[in-house]
């Protein structure tokens, strides 16, 4: 009775023991508040990314915020809230993702996007690494001027990234355009590049310039938005 019993202990131990299943968090913060001419003008960039692997099984959920405003007029007020599970090995990972946002700075009341894809990764050195990934999405905006657009559009993504340990520097790099199905014409492009000093394994003082352009967009909205911002990052595992 004993051994008939000691089987499932052995079977739950292997599937949710202690080294099975890993959990990090990751916060970066920006923010600057300053008076300049007799004008107020505030800067806030705030990420947090929560990921849970097991095996080669990866979720993380992540909400972005960022604000611009001078004198209380917001030039950017845009918040994004996304999910995307995956599973990943040494060479390749294959992913679908849901992501609802507000964007002021777009004037889009709301946006849903969703989709799959898959990647590869194009070379592998001691301090530098490549991949690239393909995906398929379906976006549903909606505009403050009561604009509907909605449709599909391909996501080919390249990124790049590593760490310079003796001198305790991360960078990353990614860059994203995304053509709708219907023409080349209307698409988005973004980049991201970061330069982190790492103070300690948990601590990093960050440098990061995100540019974001729309190729459509309404009277009023910003289709191309280019921000730097100096902040820290703490990492919790």
């Amino acid at each position: 009775m004993k051994n008939i019993l000691f089987i499932p202990l052995l079977l739950v131990q292997s599937l949710f023991g202690q080294d099975t299943i890993k959990t990090t968090y990751k916060v970066d913060l920006t923010g600057v508040v300053n008076e300049v001419n007799g004008q107020n003008r505030t800067t806030l960039s705030f990420n947090l990314a929560n990921s849970i692997k097991w095996k080669k099984f990866e979720s993380t959920i992540g909400t972005d915020y960022q604000l611009l405003s001078t004198n209380g007029t917001n030039a950017v007020n845009d918040f994004t809230v996304k999910l995307q599970p995956k599973i990943v090995d040494q060479k390749y990972s294959i992913f679908s993702f849901g992501q609802l946002s507000s964007l002021e700075s777009k004037k889009i009341t709301s946006r849903f996007e969703g989709g799959v894809g898959g990647g590869f990764t194009m070379f592998k050195f001691k301090a530098l690494e490549g991949t690239v990934s393909y995906g398929a999405l379906y976006y549903n905006n909606n505009f403050s001027d009561l604009t509907q657009r909605k449709g599909f559009r391909h996501s080919p993504r390249v990124q790049m990234f590593g760490k310079y340990d003796p001198y305790k520097i991360s960078y990353y790099f990614e860059t994203f355009y995304q053509p709708a199905f219907e023409s080349t014409q209307d698409y988005i492009l973004r980049t991201k590049s970061t330069i982190g000093f790492d103070l300690n394994k948990k601590f990093t003082i960050s440098l990061q310039y995100v540019t974001w352009f729309e190729s459509y967009f309404v009277l009023g909205a910003i289709n191309d938005v280019k921000t730097f911002t100096v902040g820290t990052t703490l990492k919790l595992e």
